[in-house]
């Protein structure tokens, strides 16, 4: 067979696609057979790259020094905390994933429960043991005094993280099969998720936000209000998006949710007044190219502020925000404010979701305003 992956693509497809290459090669009457990832241990971007390793695959056949042993061989028995920083360095981070920045966040629950397991021993019954333990009310941060559960969601999000970890390995040839299915069968299912929930943001409430929020972060409740923009894709506007097609902005694949370029209109004078606004720098130069939108004061790319965004929630219902803590165990708001907080259950995306609503009761279809 040569070159090919276990996958259902052809063609091009099938060249891009982010299944494994496999090769396979007779030599003197014998048939080897391997994943060439795990066989050279290295992460493969394209087809050429595979081709390059399976001429190395085929002399080393030839020569005799071909050889299937992975780390379970070479290392000792492989853990699932070896393993894990193994898919870390090998997938998350040599595909330059946006998660590599929160991977060891994300991943520390799954670690605590599997990291002293061996890697081929995990199986369903332990999948479903840590569900178990995910349901249980935890302190899920170090400054939060009392225990809560996670929402289904946060719990499918490890279990989505778990099972592609699993599915890795086999490609790799680590394991021979995931404790999330038996053949056809899907042995562990997701969570139910009640996606119900939908807050509105009234004009008084909006009005109330754009008072009282600071002047760096009232253009980012704009943009959010006016345009549908997600957090990510606020943050990573550049003035080249701005400038690409008059009257819209253009969402590169690389910062939204689908991968995929997207362009949205700027459809508010307000919008639009916000924009020159930001555009003019401290010496009144109109900022151009690859420069951010919302930029910090040295012109770099602004971080989402998330304690300021939490005051302004309070100070725009009444509550006047309260800070414990210092420098080095860090400020954190009062139980009390955290309390108003989620009494208030103002979320950042809700302003998106108030956007796609207002479209709606103008009769805008939402494939023309995302």
């Amino acid at each position: 067979m040569g070159l090919y992956k276990l996958c259902q693509h052809k063609g091009r497809a099938r060249d891009r696609c982010d299944h494994a290459w496999w090769a396979s090669y007779q030599h003197r009457g014998r048939l080897y057979r391997t994943s060439l990832e795990r066989w050279a241990n290295v992460s493969i971007g394209s087809k050429t790259e595979a081709e390059t390793i399976l001429d190395r695959f085929r002399d080393a056949v030839r020569d005799g020094s071909f050889s299937l042993a992975g780390p379970t061989e070479r290392d000792g028995p492989l853990t699932f905390a070896r393993f894990a920083a193994i898919y870390v360095e090998r997938y998350v981070k040599a595909k330059g994933l946006a998660s590599a920045d929160t991977i060891e966040y994300r991943m520390a629950p799954i670690l605590q429960h599997f990291g002293q397991e061996l890697l081929a021993e995990v199986k369903t019954a332990d999948i479903e043991d840590f569900i178990v333990e995910l349901k249980k009310p935890a302190r899920l941060a170090k400054h939060e005094l009392i225990p809560r559960t996670r929402r289904p969601a946060t719990i499918n999000r490890y279990l989505s993280l778990l099972r592609h970890m699993f599915n890795w390995a086999i490609g790799r040839q680590y394991i021979e099969r995931s404790p999330f299915r038996r053949g056809t069968q899907t042995l562990i299912r997701q969570e139910h998720e009640d996606n119900r929930r939908h807050r509105r943001v009234d004009r008084g409430e909006e009005q109330r936000l754009l008072d009282l929020a600071p002047e760096y972060l009232r253009p980012m409740i704009v943009t959010a209000l006016d345009a549908g923009l997600r957090r990510g894709e606020m943050l990573a506007l550049t003035w080249a998006d701005v400038d690409a097609r008059p009257s819209w902005l253009r969402l590169r694949g690389e910062t939204t949710k689908s991968g995929k370029t997207r362009w949205v209109p700027i459809p508010t004078s307000r919008l639009a007044g916000t924009l020159e606004f930001l555009r003019l720098d401290a010496d009144g130069r109109r900022r151009v190219g690859d420069s951010a939108v919302f930029a910090n004061e040295d012109g770099e790319p602004a971080l989402f502020p998330e304690a300021v965004w939490h005051s302004t929630i309070l100070r725009a219902h009444g509550v006047a925000p309260r800070q414990i803590g210092g420098p080095q165990g860090g400020f954190r708001l009062t139980d009390e404010c955290r309390a108003a907080l989620k009494r208030i259950d103002l979320h950042w995306h809700d302003l998106r979701h108030e956007y796609a609503s207002r479209l709606v009761e103008r009769g805008v279809p939402l494939s023309q305003g995302r």
